[in-house]
């Protein structure tokens, strides 16, 4: 458990980088990369999955109805999220092979949604595709159903954490610090039953 107080501390430290007066640069993203050992178990990644899905249902909800997006296609796209929460949610519960038959369902329902937009970029083929948000729901569902469950957790985390701009590049930016603070706050509940406050208290000195 030494371990796991250790990759969750190293987080947070991140957070107050980023959070830092004295922060110019992006962080790389390899620094989630410990997400992988703690996914190990395929019941957490399946948790952390079902968590993160649910943190994208709220940005759906609160967010504004994309300009390229008509009102339909967008209830589509939250209603597909729901529901395959839902399943997730019986996963855990009761891993049967009819919900995980439902779940493969929903994979082929976010291929169809995110069309196929293919270009060549750099001498090789990048599919551009229609939703972030399907996106991260597709590795989500992934860790449910595969069994590189902690390769498609850190996807998930990946996408969900990383962002771009010019002032400071790719990768962790200080957009990126409340997303983090949620990932470490999700592994010290999931792992030690305390919040990050309890947990690390000095750490979070300020925070």
């Amino acid at each position: 458990m030494k371990a796991i107080a250790t990759k969750i501390k190293k987080w947070v430290e991140t957070v107050k980088e980023l959070r830092s007066d004295k922060f110019r640069l992006s962080i790389s993203i390899t620094r989630l990369t410990s997400i992988k050992s703690l996914c190990q178990d395929q019941v957490a990644a399946q948790n952390f999955a079902l968590y993160l899905s649910g943190q994208v249902l709220l940005q759906m909800e609160a967010a504004e109805i994309p300009s390229d997006y008509s009102s339909s296609e967008w209830e589509t796209h939250k209603t597909l999220v729901s529901n395959a929460i839902v399943e997730m949610e019986q996963y855990i519960y009761s891993p049967t092979e009819e919900v995980k038959q439902s779940l493969w369902k929903f994979l082929s329902q976010i291929k169809e949604l995110q069309g196929d937009d293919f270009r060549n970029v750099h001498w090789s083929t990048v599919h551009f595709v229609r939703s972030g948000y399907l996106l991260k729901l597709d590795y989500a569902i992934r860790c449910f159903i595969d069994r590189e469950s902690p390769y498609y957790a850190y996807k998930l985390a990946r996408e969900y954490t990383e962002f771009y701009d010019p002032s400071y590049g790719t990768g962790l930016i200080p957009k990126s610090a409340p997303r983090l603070l949620e990932i470490a706050e999700f592994w010290c509940q999931y792992y030690f039953g305390q919040k990050l406050s309890e947990k690390f208290p000095e750490l979070l000195n300020g925070e």
